[in-house]
């Protein structure tokens, strides 16, 4: 039975003369829209209140780092007035703030203070007038009350001559006046920034509130009528098709539709002399796919190691993660590449890199080696992944000999010349593929980190390596010892120039 007529609404949805992908993109992205907005302003308040909540975990870091300050000054002036007992104030052997004398104490105030420049005395920060006028004026005061203190013990007495006090008393005082109005002031802020944050809570929860429900109202309005515009119609064509499909070749479809459904309806009177043109189509499609398949497999070998590719080919949700007892791992940079190729046109600087990066990889073909990654200038292979070689620190020296040969051969066809810095190290590591659209094989552990600080860290034209490798390559190879190196994380490293091998007696 075909369906009745719909209503106006509906009617004018399907009218409209724009296709379906269009009418439901337009609706998408005017819901996606409403959303992305919503979400865009919850996102701006969260900002806003991690900067409030943030601005006043400061202020109350400022409060403490100043109110420290003001009760070092407060004790300072006691003592300096004598309010405490000489034995509070002299004997070294009470300990506490007591247990020091003025000049300590001054000089203790003065660290106090320096550590606070870090985190508030920096130019730019809001108390770094401030913090750098207190550090003016303790080293000011460092000498009376030097002064004040000799005059104490030569005195007997815990109030030294006024002349001295004065000198120490007042510029304390003003001290004591501008840390205490700073503390007020950010006691200020901070009460004001919490009403403010009150108030945007309550006015951000209000429209949130109000654009989610105008956003769950224009999506059913739009659902509803863009639902009926294609529902209708397709029922239409679904009534006349069963009558094609039953045979009667003859059945005619209209509909009001000025988009794919109107151009389907009028299509459905030529289904039955279509079928073998689809039928051509289908299997067109099949081998389009079956072509793409092997564009896909060859890629993916092209990406991965073969094992690895064939070991994800069978079982692709898998997590592929090796644990490698013994790698080498060389890292290689040509030194000052960038700043050099900033002045050569664009497609002769990704030309020469990828005539020496074929170069590289044709070297590391040779030998054996699986290249890891390029990042910019720089490179990376590995023996021993992901299956394990039994000489992999000899495979990756003499990769690295043979890259410095074409590095020579190069350098006349670059300006100024070449120099690649090289680094090797060897040891266990894990290796695995990562993502799931770009698959990258890649290894990490402390083996690629060692072998890249070796390559960070040394010379132009020259290959750095561990000890290990060294006591590995001996006695076939040359060596130069550098020395100790100061490697992060590892402190300090004895490292080695590999320089060539071992003249054949």
């Amino acid at each position: 039975m075909v369906a009745k007529q719909p209503n106006v609404l509906t009617r004018c949805v399907a009218a409209i003369g724009l296709s379906i992908r269009s009418k439901l993109l337009i609706a998408f992205m005017g819901i996606t829209g409403l959303l992305v907005a919503l979400a865009l302003f919850g996102l701006y308040s969260l900002q806003q209140s991690n900067a409030r909540t943030q601005a006043l975990i400061r202020d109350q870091e400022r409060i403490e780092y100043f109110t420290q300050i003001h009760a070092y000054v407060g004790d300072l002036i006691a003592m300096t007035l004598g309010q405490y007992t000489p034995y509070e104030l002299n004997n070294a052997g009470a300990g506490g703030f007591f247990g020091a004398p003025v000049d300590a104490r001054v000089g203790d105030l003065q660290l106090f203070v320096a550590k606070g420049v870090r985190h508030f005395g920096q130019t730019g920060m809001q108390d770094a007038d401030l913090v750098a006028r207190l550090r003016s004026e303790l080293a000011i005061l460092r000498p009376h009350a030097i002064e004040v203190q000799r005059l104490r013990r030569e005195e007997g007495k815990p109030v030294a001559a006024p002349f001295a006090m004065e000198k120490l008393f007042e510029p304390l005082r003003g001290i004591q006046r501008d840390v205490y109005t700073v503390v007020q002031g950010i006691e200020r802020d901070m009460a004001a920034r919490a009403r403010s944050t009150a108030v945007a809570y309550q006015a951000s929860r209000q429209l949130v509130v109000t654009s989610a429900l105008v956003a769950v109202g224009i999506s059913l309005l739009l659902g509803y009528a863009i639902s009926s515009s294609l529902v209708w119609p397709v029922r239409r064509i679904g009534h006349a098709l069963d009558t094609v499909a039953k045979g009667g070749f003859d059945a005619r479809v209209s509909v009001p539709n000025r988009d794919e459904l109107g151009e389907l309806a009028g299509n459905v009177n030529a289904t039955s002399e279509q079928l073998g043109d689809l039928y051509q189509e289908v299997e067109s499609q099949r081998a389009e796919l079956a072509k793409e398949h092997a564009k896909s497999e060859a890629l993916l070998y092209n990406l991965l190691p073969a094992d690895i590719a064939a070991r994800l080919k069978l079982e692709p949700d898998s997590t592929i993660a090796d644990s490698l007892p013994r790698v080498a791992i060389l890292f290689a940079d040509i030194v000052d590449f960038t700043p050099r190729a900033v002045s050569l046109p664009p497609e002769d600087v990704v030309g020469f890199l990828n005539k020496i990066f074929s170069a590289f990889d044709e070297l590391a073909e040779k030998h054996g080696l699986e290249k890891v990654k390029t990042i910019g200038d720089a490179y990376m292979v590995a023996a021993g992944m992901p299956s394990p070689v039994g000489d992999p620190v000899h495979r990756v020296a003499e990769m690295a000999l043979d890259m410095q040969h074409v590095v020579t051969e190069m350098s006349g066809e670059f300006p100024e010349g070449l120099e690649v810095r090289i680094g090797l190290h060897a040891g266990p590591a894990v290796a695995g593929v990562i993502g799931n659209r770009k698959l990258f094989y890649d290894v990490w552990g402390e083996t690629v980190n060692t072998a890249s600080r070796m390559e960070s860290l040394g010379e132009p034209g020259r290959i750095q390596v561990t000890a290990e490798v060294k006591a590995e390559l001996e006695p076939g190879y040359q060596f130069v010892r550098r020395g100790q190196v100061d490697v992060k994380g590892l402190g300090e490293v004895e490292t080695w120039w590999l320089s060539g091998k071992q003249a054949a007696t």
